[in-house]
């Protein structure tokens, strides 16, 4: 099946500046209060909430468009780690600003994968497991139940939004398989916002003007990561967008959604075959 191209002259996206309120009622790490936001987009644009898998007391959702269909469209996530709040906090804020993208387009978004560390502040779930390192496992029902839900798709775009604490700037993973690459042109759209990472080596990986490309070899990762996982089985291209989460929340927000809005654009979300 031939894939969504990239227009050869487009002008920049414009990303929606927050308004003076968000500072005063951002609550990143109220969990039901996020959900409150997602189910109220949710019937403003048609999406369909649900619950997919339980996280101790509490539920973890996923929302589909009324256009997802199985191949074609964009996988996003936030939230697997708990102490991340800026990219759980950027993926609603840019739903609630672009309604007509979800009414129109074929999305399927995971808001906060552990619940229980976003409230609790922790990279960790309740028993202390990173769920970004066991998606070769299925003894944990999140994991086990996404893996599922997801096996009929085939993803254009895959989205995984991070936070680094040791982060000087953002970076990028960007998945060696389809080109032209994306990961250089991503960063000009956020250099406005925020600095780019200029570390040579960045969690042992070589790291170039704040782009970690590579090809996936399995020997090197005996602990899966949800980016690894999805980009094997599930998505043509796949990107971990990674801020810095000592910058203020509010830079972080902007360059995530800056991110997510740059990507969107760059694929016919409304074109999918079922």
């Amino acid at each position: 099946m031939e894939r969504p191209l990239i227009p050869k002259t487009r002008p920049r996206v414009r990303v929606p500046a927050l308004p003076d309120s968000w500072i005063l009622r951002q609550r990143v790490h109220d969990y039901a209060f996020l959900i409150k936001r997602w189910n109220r987009l949710a019937r403003a644009t048609g999406m369909t909430g649900e619950v997919f898998a339980r996280a101790g007391e509490h539920e973890v959702l996923c929302y589909k468009t009324k256009a997802l269909r199985h191949s074609g469209g964009i996988y996003i996530s936030a939230g697997i780690h708990g102490d991340e709040p800026a990219a759980t906090e950027a993926l609603i804020t840019w739903a609630e600003q672009n309604p007509a993208t979800l009414a129109e387009g074929s999305f399927l978004l995971f808001p906060c994968l552990n619940p229980w560390g976003l409230i609790n502040n922790s990279r960790y779930d309740e028993e202390r497991r990173d769920l970004n390192r066991i998606f070769q496992q299925d003894d944990v029902e999140m994991v086990r139940n996404l893996k599922a839900l997801i096996r009929p798709y085939r993803f254009a775009l895959s989205l995984m939004l991070h936070e680094d604490y040791d982060g000087q700037g953002l970076y990028i993973y960007e998945v060696e398989r389809t080109r032209p690459y994306w990961a250089e042109e991503l960063l000009k759209t956020v250099e406005p916002i925020i600095p780019i990472e200029g570390r040579a080596i960045i969690e042992g990986r070589k790291a170039n003007a704040g782009v970690i490309r590579r090809r996936i070899s399995m020997k090197k990762f005996p602990m899966v990561p949800e980016a690894i996982y999805i980009h094997l089985n599930h998505s043509d291209r796949t990107f971990t967008m990674e801020t810095p989460s000592e910058f203020a929340l509010h830079q972080r927000v902007l360059a995530h959604i800056a991110l997510l809005s740059e990507c969107v654009a760059r694929v016919d979300h409304r074109s999918t075959t079922a």
